[in-house]
């Protein structure tokens, strides 16, 4: 009986895995992503050489409009799904990005570059705004699990910079990159964490991506 029992709950286990990875599959491809190059270091990052991009925000704070009261998702999705003065619908991107220039808490869409290039429609509302990003070197890090892990992710990130004799720039935080919905499995989703780097010089000791 017990081997039975034990049979089905490995049955579900996997086949909630397959799920996860076919849902994966369906979510991360597909979406545009803002275009850098990369090289993998020997210390377990990634420098990343992002180009320009433009973002539209939000931070923790709600609107001035008592009757608008939605998540900072929820207002980023209201943008792309014509709640803009062009009352236009825009692709979504991956990843959302958290705490873009710094600001803890503010949330971020990347607006696809055909849009950007004839010029992002401004949100309607003004808890929304949209900015163009100068072209950033990052160091970047893959990371498992919950939100909860960003802190010890970090400064995991960090040490592995510093240790590679990396300069981290002046008064810069981490940035954290989510490319997974919430109903895939937190062990299975993509997390990522990044920190603005002076860019190194070309003899760094890195490996192509």
């Amino acid at each position: 009986m017990n081997k039975k029992i034990n049979l089905c709950i490995l049955s579900i286990m996997l086949a909630g895995s397959a799920l996860g990875f076919a849902g994966i599959k369906l979510t991360r491809s597909g979406y545009e992503s803002p275009e850098y190059t990369s090289k993998k270091h020997s210390n377990g990052f990634e420098v990343r050489s992002y180009s320009s991009m433009t973002i539209v925000s939000t931070r923790k704070e709600v609107s001035q409009n008592r009757n608008e009261r939605d998540s900072r998702f929820m207002r980023l999705f209201k943008y792309i799904d014509k709640s803009n003065t062009k009352n236009k619908k825009i692709a979504m991107t991956t990843p959302v990005f958290m705490g873009m220039e710094g600001n803890e808490g503010e949330m971020s869409f990347v607006i696809p570059k055909k849009v950007a290039s004839e010029g992002a429609p401004a949100p309607a509302s003004d808890s929304l705004q949209v900015k163009e990003m100068k072209p950033v070197t990052f160091a970047a890090m893959r990371f498992r699990g919950k939100p909860s892990k960003e802190s010890s992710a970090a400064i995991e990130l960090i040490k592995k910079v510093k240790s590679a004799g990396l300069e981290i720039e002046k008064n810069t935080k981490p940035i954290f990159a989510y490319y997974d919905p919430p109903w895939i499995p937190f062990f299975l989703r993509k997390n990522e964490v990044l920190i603005k780097i002076v860019a190194p010089k070309k003899n760094i000791k890195t490996n192509k991506k």
